[in-house]
């Protein structure tokens, strides 16, 4: 066995994010609301229903984006509480629910989709670390 990095490993967070797209459109459906990767400052909304995102404007969903990549930041400090590696951080809300995935201090994908009890976010926890 070699210590070489294999062709998924060179993949880029915006590699990964495209075909994840894929993926949980076959999934999810019309479930699927949003799909975005943060990355040093960095944001790139890959999906977007317009129809359940029209309340947010370019401006708003660019903050939303920043403001989880500043939460991610803390990642560190929650896994040393707990002593374990944080997968994931989800928010419920009344028709949405957003999941973020980091995949370092500053990178991760965000998925969000409605809260229509049609999908459990652990199986698109799993979806997306294993893009990832």
């Amino acid at each position: 066995m070699t210590d070489e990095p294999t062709d998924a490993d060179n993949r880029s967070l915006g590699d990964t994010a495209e075909s994840l797209e894929s993926t949980l459109m076959a999934d999810l459906g019309e479930t699927l609301v949003g799909l975005a990767s943060y990355e040093d400052g960095e944001y790139d909304v890959l999906y977007r229903d317009e129809a359940a995102s029209s309340q947010y404007a370019a401006s708003d969903i660019r903050a939303i984006l920043e403001h989880i990549q500043l939460e991610a930041i803390g990642t560190a400090v929650y896994e040393e509480y707990h002593g374990e590696s944080l997968h994931a951080t989800v928010r419920v809300y009344d028709t949405l629910v957003t999941i973020t995935v980091p995949v370092e201090e500053t990178t991760g994908l965000v998925v969000v989709v409605r809260n229509d009890d049609k999908h459990d976010p652990y199986s698109i926890i799993e979806t997306v670390e294993n893009a990832v």
